[in-house]
Parts: C-alpha cells; structure tokens; sequence
C-alpha cells in the first residue's frame, strides 16, 4: 500500500480490522505509512500508531503490541497531543497478556492520576482492569475518583467555563464506575442511580435527532444579553457555546445518530417564536420547537462533522482540527 492515508482512512482501517481476516496486514499499513511519511496530516502518526497497536494486541502479538503503543506515546507527545490515555491502556493491556502484570499495573497508576482529568481515562481504565481481573481495584479507584470530580463538581457555578469539563468527566466516570460494579454484581448504590439517570436525560436529548440548533457568535452575544439564563444550558460564552455543540454532536454520532448538522439560530427570530408560543423566556421545549421550526421552513443546515482540514461548522473559517475539533 503506497497511497497518502487520512484521517477517514485510518477511520476506515480501524473499523474494518475487526472484521477482516489478516488484521496484521491493516496494521502493517499503518505502521509503513507513519514509517514512510505517508499520512496527509503528519499528526496522525500518534492515532495510525495506536490503531496498529490495538490490531494487533488482539492478533495475541502482545510484545508488538507494546512496541507499537510505546511509539504512539510518543508520537502524541512530539506532535503537542497530551491526550494519551488510549495508547496508554493498549499498552496496560498487551502487558497483561504478556504476563508483565507488575508492570502493566504501573502503567494504569499513571493512568489512574488522569481519572479526574481526562474524560476518556475512566472507560480505558476500568475495561482494562475488568479484563484482566482486577474488577475490584478498578471498582476502588473509579469510587476514589468520582468523589473528588463530584465534589469539584458541586464547587462549580454553572456559568463557569470549566463547568462542562467537569460535567463531562464525572459523567463518564459514573457510567465507567457503574459498568465495573455490575460486573461485580454488586447491588445499586446511590452513584449507581445517580448514573441511570443521567444515562436517561442523556438517551432523551439523543431522541430529538440529527439536527442541532446553534447561535452563530454574534446573534449568541445578543441572545445571551436578551437571556442571560441562556448561559447555564448553552454557554456562557461562544467559546463555551461552541465546545458544548461539539461535545452534543458528537456524543449523538457515538450513539449511532447519523446525518448530523447544526442550523442557526437568529436572536430576533427565536424572540419573535417565543413571543408566539406565548413565552416569556425560551426555556428548553420552546427551543427545541423553534429549532423544528427551521427545519420545517427549510433553513439551511450546516452538515458535521466536516473534514479535519475544512474550514469549521462554527463559521470561523478556520481548519476544524484547529478549531471545533479539539473541543470535543
């Protein structure tokens, strides 16, 4: 395979792998094309690397495996990405397949450290230790966790623009923590209910469909001065707003939504709607109807997630790796 590989082909290669019947030979094309300079954005050395590791930890190559994840580590850190908690886990992983347990145990303590920082840190850790029977130390150190962002959590205002980062981590980090205790059928805490029902408002906005209302930077600014209450559900600023569209986005394509898109929203227009439908203030439904307004009326739609190098939804012409994307 001598072609330029992108994102979406790395996208591709890492779905097919589980299908095909020579995953050695996908992961092999990664690695020649990180080692051939042949990847369209040379920043994706790091996830073409930790996609081959994956590959092939599950081909019962464990010493490759951790070859692999260890030149991911350091593909992420050289290209400025600190994200590096799946290498990391795929790493732990091929460890304990290798019967370096002590070892592989070291690896998830760094991990552990990321738990109340890193959105993604918690579902790795706790699969990893559940895999290899450890349950009852992932069930610890997820409880250890989620009581330190819970409490970080209720410290926070909910216009304060580290808010949803918390949310977003002690959400993940309640879903990990309830997997991992009904592994060990362990009988449903007050944390384990707290995770059923975020898990149910989270399906019941994923029922509303593909299609996200989003306020472009200047009709945000004059709806939030209109509605400063706005700012709890939708930012408290357009950066906020952007990153929590992104975050909304793409949890409904994680989820299996497809045709996503966003569609603008006008500050006069949702004023007018609301004045209709007899509100005073637009609380939740009475967006949610003036979202189904545009779509009826046939507002234009801006489709997502767009190409890593095309300008971004948002509007700002900049590269959506440079600009939504790491939002997310």
């Amino acid at each position: 395979m001598n072609d330029v590989l992108s994102t979406e082909d790395i996208d591709r290669i890492a779905a097919e792998a589980s299908e095909s019947e020579t995953p050695e030979t996908l992961a092999a094309a990664l690695v020649a094309a990180v080692d051939d300079g042949r990847l369209a954005d040379a920043a994706d050395a790091g996830y073409a690397l930790t996609v081959a590791a994956e590959i092939t930890a599950d081909t019962d190559e464990p010493e490759v495996a951790i070859a692999l994840a260890e030149r991911a580590i350091e593909a992420c850190e050289r290209s400025g990405d600190t994200s590096t908690s799946h290498p990391s886990a795929i790493r732990a992983d091929a460890l304990f397949l290798a019967g370096r347990e002590e070892e592989a145990m070291t690896q998830l303590a760094v991990l552990r450290e990321r738990l109340t920082e890193d959105p993604d840190a918690a579902m790795l850790v706790g699969e990893v230790l559940v895999a290899n029977g450890q349950a009852e130390v992932a069930e610890e150190w997820l409880t250890e966790a989620l009581d330190t962002v819970l409490e970080r959590h209720d410290q926070l205002e909910s216009s304060d623009p580290a808010y949803d980062d918390v949310a977003m981590i002690t959400f993940e980090v309640l879903q990990a923590r309830h997997g991992v205790r009904h592994e060990l059928g362990l009988e449903h805490d007050e944390y384990d209910d707290l995770a059923d029902e975020m898990m149910a408002e989270l399906e019941d906005s994923l029922d509303d469909g593909p299609v996200v209302l989003f306020f472009p930077e200047p009709e945000f600014d004059e709806a939030l001065r209109r509605w400063p209450d706005l700012a709890a559900d939708h930012g408290a600023t357009w950066d906020d707003h952007r990153a929590i569209t992104e975050q909304e986005l793409r949890l409904r394509a994680e989820h299996g939504t497809t045709s996503l898109a966003t569609i603008p929203a006008t500050a006069n227009a949702l004023a007018t709607f609301a004045t209709t439908s007899g509100s005073e203030d637009p609380d939740i439904p009475t967006l949610e109807a003036y979202r189904d307004s545009l779509i009826d009326s046939g507002t234009p739609q801006t489709p997502w997630p767009p190409g890593r190098n095309d300008p971004c939804w948002c509007g700002s012409q900049a590269k959506y790796k440079k600009c939504c994307l790491p939002r997310a």
